[in-house]
């Protein structure tokens, strides 16, 4: 069982900076940077990831696996399907992945994931796991036309804290990420 540590803001550069330097000051797996609106929000190949405040998820999680994990290719898809596992739960949709990193509803992204580690000597200090989810967004305030957001594809609002939740429910279930304390089994 992962205990959650959520730090929440307003208004950051990007999660991902944010949780990189609580991660290289020590903070525990579990830690979540959540945040209602990012300046810089950024996705692979430095594209920019843009949401309206307060309409999206926008979050990184730490993560500190053993090494072997952040060496598996097909990482950031096993997090896709987490996501998309959670998604399913909470609003009925079927997303599918688009390899490596997103996570599409009829053909148009909903999810955009970035995995950044640290590693040092072959030795994992830390891996960094950043979602953004299109939540509330209307069709008029989405960024591309190639994007969609849970409130487009639903025709209604949805509670951002309970898809937080059932996020983090689902990578917790994951030991490779989250292995579990040697006293807890």
């Amino acid at each position: 069982m992962v205990a959650w540590r959520i730090h929440r803001y307003e208004r950051v550069t990007t999660t991902m900076d944010i949780a990189a330097e609580l991660a290289a000051q020590g903070a525990p797996a579990g830690t979540v940077v959540l945040a209602e609106e990012q300046t810089e929000g950024r996705g692979r190949e430095g594209r920019r990831w843009f949401a309206p405040p307060g309409t999206s998820l926008l979050f990184t999680v730490i993560a500190r696996p053993p090494f072997a994990v952040v060496q598996d290719e097909r990482l950031s898809v096993r997090v896709a399907e987490h996501v998309a596992a959670a998604i399913r739960r909470t609003c009925g949709l079927q997303p599918t992945i688009k390899e490596p990193n997103d996570l599409l509803v009829g053909g148009r992204k909903l999810v955009g994931i970035l995995l950044q580690s640290r590693v040092r000597s072959e030795t994992l200090e830390y891996l960094l796991i950043g979602i953004g989810i299109n939540v509330n967004i209307p069709a008029e305030q989405l960024p591309l036309p190639t994007a969609t957001s849970l409130l487009v594809e639903l025709g209604h609002p949805v509670d951002r804290e309970a898809l937080l939740r059932a996020v983090l429910d689902e990578l917790g279930r994951d030991e490779r990420l989250f292995p579990p304390d040697p006293g807890e089994r």
